[in-house]
C-alpha cells in the first residue's frame, strides 16, 4: 500500500519555516543530555554552522513548545525553565545606530528595548502556561495576576496581567514609530531593561504555584548585532543567574567579549560553550540523520504517532536509541530506501551502455595515438577484460612513465589472475576519478552520487543538507512517476545535482559577502573540475586547497573572506594533509564543502589538494574574470582547448 505523503511538510528544511510550537516535530538529538539546558545555572553560548539544528533546539525549549496545547502532560518542574527564543531582527536593530544619536545613548535605548521585548514575551509565556495542561495555574489564576512593580517604572501603568501586556505592546509600537522618526518625535520613556524584567519575574514568583519560575532567554544569531548591542547583551550574559539567564547562539565561536562596562565575558566563568557541530560529530550523525528523515516521513504521512515517532520524540528512550542493534536497523532501512552501487559495479554497468563504451574507446585510442603506440583500443577491450580496470585506461595510457604494452600486460594479468598493479594501486587510486571523467558528458547524472552513506558524506555533518538531498530524491522520483522506494541510482544522482545547484544559488544570500562567496565557489569548483579532466589524471579527486606560498602574507580582507566562507560552511577547515612543498607546519587545508561536488562533478571524498600562492588565492576571491581565466588555464595547463572551453576556462 502506498503511503500518502504531504510534500509541503517535507519542503520545510529550515527551522524558521516551522511554527513557534514544534511539539511533536522536534526529535531528541543523541547529545541532548550533554547540553543540560533545562538544569543550567549559568548562560550557554551555542555555536554551529547553518543547518546543524540550533534554531530547532531553541524552539523546543521555547515556551510555545514547552507549554504547548498539544502536550498531554507537563511536569511541575517545567516552570523551573521557561524559555524565550528571540531571533534578532537585524534590520530593525541596525537602525538603532548613528542617526545623530550618541552611541552611549543608543546603548541605554537598546537595553531598554531588549527588556521591553522580553517583558512582553514573559507575559505571553505566562498566558501560554495558563492555557496549557500545567497544573495549578489556569486562566482564572492568570486573570487574577497582578504586577505591582510595573507602576514603579511607568507612571500610570496597569498592574493586571492582560492590561499590562496591552500597555507594553502599545509602548513597543510607539517606540518603533520613534525609531522611524528619530528627529521628528520625542523618544518614549521605556523601563530599564534588566531591572524591569527581574521585577516582573519577582511579582510572578510571589505566587506559590510560580515560586520556582526562572526565565531563560535565548538570543539567536547574536553575531548579526551592531557591536555596541553585542556589548549590552554581553553584560546581560555576564550577570545572568536564576531567575534570569540570557544565552546566545551564533554560527561561530564568540570573538567580541566586551561588555557595555569595563568587564568582559569568558567561557570559564560566565558561560558554557556548546559546539553543536562537535557534539554531532562525536555522537555519530549517521543514525540520527536517518531517524530524522524517517520520522519526518511519518509526519508527512499524517501519522499522529508511530513506533518511530514515539522513539525519537521521547527523552526517556535516548539510551535505547544508542544500542547497536537499533542503530543497525535504522541505517539498514535507509540503505534499502537509498541503495548504492559499488564503484566496480558502476564500471561494469557503464560498459553495457553503448554511448559510454564509445566514449571510453575513443579516449583509449586518442591516448594510444598521442603516445605513438601501434596498439588500438580493441587490443585492450578483449573478452573478459575487467571493467574496473578498463575504465582507468585513459588516465594510465596518458602517463609518460607507463608504456602502453606494459599496461596491456598488466590488464591481462589482472583480468585473469587478479594480480599486478591494477590490483595493488591503479584501480584503488584511479577508478573513482575515472568514473567521474567517463560520465562528464552526462553532467547531471553520475551514479557515484547515490546511496545513503554517500548522502551522509556529502551532507558533511549538516542535517539540513542531508534532508535536502533526501527530499530532492523524493521530488525527482515523483516527477518521474516512480514514487515508490527504493529510489533508483539514476533518480538519486539527478536529485543530488539538483540539490547541489539549489544550494549554490542560495550562497548569494549569505551575508554581506554573499555574491562574492558564490562566485568564489563557482571559480574554485570549476578549477577542480578542470583538474579532474586532465588526461593523465595524475592528481585525481582534488577538492581542497592550501595556501602555502607567495610573496606576502594574507591580508586582513582575505582573512575576513576565509572566515566568512568557514562561518557559512562553504569551506571546511581541515588539518593539513601531506604537503609537496614541505613549507611550514601550521598550513591549513580548505576543502570545498562536499555538498557542492555533484554540481561540478568532482569528488566528495577528502583526497588530494591543490597548492596555491597567496596571489593566486587573491585572484580567486577578488580578481576580475580575465585574471581568473588566466589563473585557471595555468592551473589546468594540460587540458586540451576543447575541454577548457567546455569547462568554462576559455572563452569559446
Amino acid at each position: 500500500m502506498t503511503m500518502q505523503i504531504d510534500a509541503s511538510l517535507l519542503a520545510k528544511t529550515r527551522a524558521e519555516e516551522h511554527e513557534a510550537d514544534v511539539w511533536g516535530e522536534f526529535f531528541i538529538p543523541p547529545y541532548f543530555d550533554q547540553l543540560a539546558l533545562a538544569s543550567a545555572t549559568k548562560s550557554v553560548y551555542i555555536t554551529g554552522k547553518r543547518g546543524c539544528g540550533k534554531t530547532m533546539l531553541l524552539k523546543y525549549f521555547d515556551y510555545h513548545t514547552a507549554f504547548s496545547k498539544r502536550r498531554g502532560k507537563i511536569p511541575a518542574s517545567e516552570i523551573d525553565h521557561v524559555g524565550i527564543y528571540w531571533r534578532v531582527d537585524t534590520q530593525f536593530c541596525s537602525s538603532l545606530n548613528h542617526r545623530g544619536v550618541e552611541e552611549g545613548e543608543w546603548s541605554v535605548v537598546f537595553e531598554s528595548y531588549f527588556g521591553l521585548v522580553i517583558a512582553i514575551e514573559l507575559l505571553n509565556a505566562v498566558n501560554a502556561i495558563a492555557l496549557s495542561v500545567f497544573q495549578d495555574f489556569d486562566e482564572a489564576t492568570m486573570a487574577s495576576l497582578v504586577f505591582p512593580s510595573a507602576a514603579d517604572y511607568m507612571d500610570g501603568a496597569p498592574t493586571g496581567a492582560g492590561d499590562l501586556l496591552r500597555h507594553l505592546e502599545s509602548l513597543r509600537r510607539k517606540f518603533t514609530t520613534w525609531v522611524s522618526n528619530v528627529k521628528a518625535m520625542e523618544r518614549p520613556v521605556l523601563p530599564p531593561g534588566r531591572h524591569f524584567v527581574l521585577s516582573l519575574i519577582g511579582d510572578l514568583r510571589a505566587r506559590p504555584e510560580l515560586a520556582t519560575l526562572s526565565l531563560f532567554v535565548y538570543v539567536d544569531e547574536v553575531e548579526n548585532l551592531v557591536p555596541y548591542q553585542r556589548h549590552v547583551l554581553n553584560a546581560f550574559l555576564k550577570h545572568s543567574q536564576r531567575p534570569l539567564i540570557v544565552s546566545f547562539t551564533s554560527k561561530e565561536h564568540p570573538s567580541d567579549n566586551q561588555t557595555s562596562g569595563p568587564e568582559s565575558i569568558n567561557a570559564t566563568h560566565d558561560y558554557r560553550l556548546l559546539d553543536l557541530d562537535n557534539f554531532l560529530e562525536i555522537s555519530k550523525a549517521t543514525p540520527f540523520f536517518a531517524e530524522v528523515f524517517l520520522g519526518n516521513l511519518d509526519i508527512a504521512a499524517k501519522l499522529a504517532t508511530s513506533p518511530r515517532l514515539d522513539m525519537v520524540r521521547s527523552h526517556d528512550r535516548l539510551a535505547e536509541r544508542q544500542r547497536p542493534a537499533y542503530q543497525k536497523e535504522v541505517i539498514g532501512t535507509m540503505r534499502k530506501l537509498f541503495p548504492e552501487t559499488s564503484d566496480r559495479q558502476i564500471a561494469t554497468n557503464a560498459l553495457q551502455v553503448s554511448t559510454l563504451k564509445e566514449i571510453l574507446t575513443r579516449k583509449i585510442n586518442k591516448a594510444l595515438k598521442d603516445r605513438a603506440s601501434k596498439l588500438s583500443a580493441d587490443d585492450f577491450l578483449f573478452e573478459g577484460a575487467a571493467p574496473e580496470a578498463l575504465v582507468t585506461l585513459p588516465a594510465l595510457l596518458n602517463r609518460e612513465a607507463l608504456v602502453p604494452e606494459a599496461v596491456l600486460a598488466e590488464l591481462k594479468c589482472f583480468s585473469t589472475e587478479r594480480k599486478g598493479s591494477f590490483d595493488t594501486t591503479w584501480v584503488h587510486n584511479n577508478l573513482f576519478g575515472s568514473i567521474l571523467e567517463l560520465y562528464r558528458p552526462f553532467a547531471r547524472e553520475c551514479p557515484l552520487y547515490s546511496g545513503f552513506d554517500t548522502l551522509v558524506t556529502m551532507a558533511n555533518n549538516n542535517l539540513r543538507n542531508f534532508l535536502i538531498l533526501c527530499y530532492k530524491t523524493l521530488e525527482v522520483a515523483d516527477l518521474r512517476d516512480e514514487p515508490e522506494a527504493p529510489y533508483s541510482v539514476d533518480i538519486q544522482c539527478r536529485a543530488a545535482y539538483d540539490a547541489s545547484e539549489q544550494l549554490i544559488k542560495e550562497i548569494r544570500t549569505f551575508g554581506r559577502f554573499g555574491e562574492q562567496l558564490r562566485v568564489f565557489v563557482l571559480r574554485l569548483g570549476s578549477i577542480f573540475r578542470a583538474l579532474q579532466a586532465s588526461p593523465a589524471m595524475s592528481e585525481p579527486e582534488q577538492n581542497q586547497f592550501t595556501i602555502n606560498s607567495g610573496g606576502r602574507a594574507l591580508q586582513a580582507k582575505e582573512h575576513e573572506f576565509i572566515a566568512e566562507a568557514l562561518r557559512f560552511g562553504i569551506l571546511v577547515e581541515q588539518q593539513e594533509t601531506k604537503s609537496k612543498s614541505g613549507v611550514g607546519l601550521d598550513i591549513v587545508d580548505y576543502q570545498l564543502n562536499p555538498i557542492y561536488a555533484p554540481y561540478f562533478q568532482i569528488s566528495y571524498r577528502r583526497k588530494r589538494k591543490l597548492e596555491i600562492s597567496v596571489e593566486q588565492f587573491h585572484i580567486l576571491i577578488m580578481g576580475n574574470e580575465t585574471d581568473y581565466r588566466e589563473l585557471a588555464r595555468g592551473l589546468a595547463r594540460q587540458l586540451p582547448d576543447a575541454d577548457a572551453v567546455q569547462l568554462g576556462l576559455l572563452l569559446s
